[in-house]
């Protein structure tokens, strides 16, 4: 329990966004349901938890990037509404800033490519908006790569447009999330 006190401990997932999407929930208190709320992260020492802009895979050509819009707007309402509780962090340093404060950061994912929406400028988009990570897919083949949940095999990988994301992604700092692939 010290430890998990004093050091700086990042969780790669939580979330919080797309639940909150559906139910909202005050997390700057111990909140009913869920995993995740203010008191239990510093309880357990989490810091910096990766913000999860979960995307699902049915909003594939059908308003992904409008609804990763909306839950990243949501994040940063989590700053501006308990700037004493939450901050977002864009880098480590920003995280290390934080914790002195002792602020749970909250650093961003988005999980599912959809987003993107057949746009590589979009890549650079989501990374000023604080992106730190993109998972390609989720639970179905898209237009970036083929996802282990599905069996259609649609590009057998990556689709030549998945290709120039990584690219992108890696010159934009953006980590290139593996999972569902």
């Amino acid at each position: 329990e010290r430890l998990a006190q004093e050091y700086i401990i990042v969780d790669g997932h939580v979330d919080i966004p797309y639940r909150l999407h559906n139910r909202w929930e005050d997390i700057s208190q111990r909140t009913e349901r869920g995993d995740f709320d203010y008191v239990r992260a510093k309880q357990g020492g989490i810091n910096a938890p990766f913000t999860s802009i979960y995307v699902p895979s049915d909003r594939e050509n059908n308003g992904a990037k409008l609804l990763a819009d909306s839950l990243i707007d949501m994040v940063y309402k989590f700053e501006k509404d308990w700037p004493d509780k939450f901050a977002v962090a864009t880098s480590v340093d920003a995280v290390r800033r934080q914790f002195t404060k002792k602020v749970i950061s909250l650093p961003m994912g988005m999980e599912n490519g959809s987003p993107l929406e057949g746009r590589l400028e979009n890549v650079k988009y989501f990374a000023d908006r604080g992106i730190r990570y993109i998972t390609l897919t989720h639970g179905k083949d898209n237009h970036i790569c083929d996802s282990s949940y599905d069996t259609t095999h649609t590009w057998k990988g990556l689709s030549p447009f998945g290709k120039q994301v990584v690219l992108e992604m890696n010159r934009q700092g953006i980590i290139v999330d593996v999972s569902h692939i």
